[in-house]
């Protein structure tokens, strides 16, 4: 199978009948993001932790995970306790990392299944030794700090309690402690010196009481652009879904989605007529094309009207939405072009074929690209490809 999406023909993708769902479909190439992970391990030259949170970036967990590792990286990150087991039942069995440790969490569930943990509280740690000494094992931990961002992370000023806990509960081999870890905030190197200061003061602490660890704080962008925040692990997301961590310096990463429906009728109309609730788009004489996707399907409302309207592609042309996004359809100006019922529309795909980018529908409807790919609905099927 072909490695990237512009060596896949749209053409070639199954049809609303073979996915027995919408006639929209999300064909997620799973090559692309194993030349994307490896590609990511050449810049940093560290080993990789694919984040695989939030179903996969909305692509598939597991499937994302397979292709990951496939490319090179060594282990997984997700955020919730029910993600890490989710890959285990998937039949995952590289380290995995869950770090958002809620009340409700399923702790003994993640314990049981290797999961490793991330505590940012004693308390937290407390639950975890407990499900440890139910179950009779010792747990894997990570701990996170608080180093600046100020979302996340044990405070500085929790952090020898936090230690000294984790060290006894080490020493009565009821613990692993694997790392102490943080997230950056910042996005140029000057902005990451004074984190990367405070994690090495926490890792001091957490080594002063007798613990062996290593150390992690960069996601895509630090990892791309600050070679000091590459430490003994980078955890990559982004990246490894096609999203440049600097647009202006590109690191040559393959897009790995492509998403497209079909038109479901057409009109012609007379200049003058409105589209859409609130009658705020009047039109031309033109020919409009329906398809069946809309903001509960991931095109967001701001997609559409005034000076910013994204296109997509309609039979080989880009042409505007128009009109109000409602919930579950939105319609396309197409024209004079000759488009009929059924005919292919591509939504997201590769620009080097013309499609519509990430980058693209980011900044028509101002957000960061992984909020456009995570936003893809869940009546939108997606395939792999690939291989």
């Amino acid at each position: 199978m072909p490695a990237v999406l512009s060596e896949i023909d749209p053409a070639a993708l199954p049809t609303a009948t073979a996915t027995g769902s919408s006639p929209s479909i999300v064909a997620v190439s799973t090559a692309a993001i194993q030349a994307n992970t490896s590609r990511m391990r050449e810049v940093c030259a560290t080993p990789v932790m694919a984040v695989v949170k939030a179903g996969g970036f909305g692509l598939g967990a597991a499937r994302a995970a397979r292709a990951a590792l496939a490319g090179g990286a060594t282990e997984l990150g997700v955020a919730t306790c029910a993600e890490g087991i989710e890959l285990r039942r998937a039949g995952i069995d590289a380290p995995i990392l869950a770090w958002m440790l809620h009340d409700d969490a399923p702790v003994r569930a993640a314990v049981a299944a290797g999961v490793r943990l991330s505590p940012t509280s004693v308390p937290q740690l407390g639950r975890i030794v407990a499900a440890a000494g139910a179950l009779g094992v010792a747990a894997e931990v990570e701990i996170e700090v608080e180093t600046g961002m100020n979302r996340s992370g044990a405070p500085r000023a929790e952090w020898a309690r936090l230690f000294e806990a984790a060290a006894t509960a080490s020493a009565s081999g009821l613990l692993r402690v694997v790392g102490v870890w943080t997230h950056l905030s910042g996005t140029t190197p000057a902005q990451f010196t004074a984190p990367l200061a405070h994690l090495d003061d926490a890792v001091a602490l957490v080594r002063a009481a007798g613990l062996r660890v290593r150390r992690h704080a960069a996601a895509s962008l630090p990892a791309a652009v600050d070679p000091r925040t590459h430490l003994d692990l980078v955890r990559l997301g982004a990246s490894l879904f096609g999203v440049e961590p600097t647009p202006e310096r590109p690191l040559g990463l393959a897009p790995v989605a492509r998403w497209q429906t079909r038109v479901s009728q057409t009109r012609d109309v007379c200049a003058g007529e409105s589209v859409g609730y609130g009658q705020t788009t009047i039109t031309s004489a033109t020919r409009l094309a329906l398809i069946p996707v809309g903001y509960a399907d991931g095109i967001s409302r701001r997609s559409s009207g005034g000076g910013r309207a994204m296109t997509v592609t309609v039979g080989g042309r880009r042409c505007p939405l128009i009109g109000a996004v409602s919930m579950d359809q939105s319609v396309i100006d197409v024209g004079d072009a000759p488009v009929t019922a059924g005919d292919r529309v591509i939504l997201l795909g590769d620009p080097a074929r013309g499609e519509p980018s990430l980058a693209e529908w980011s900044s028509a409807v101002g957000t960061i690209p992984q909020e456009v790919l995570t936003a893809i609905g869940p009546r939108v099927a997606r395939v792999e490809v690939g291989a």
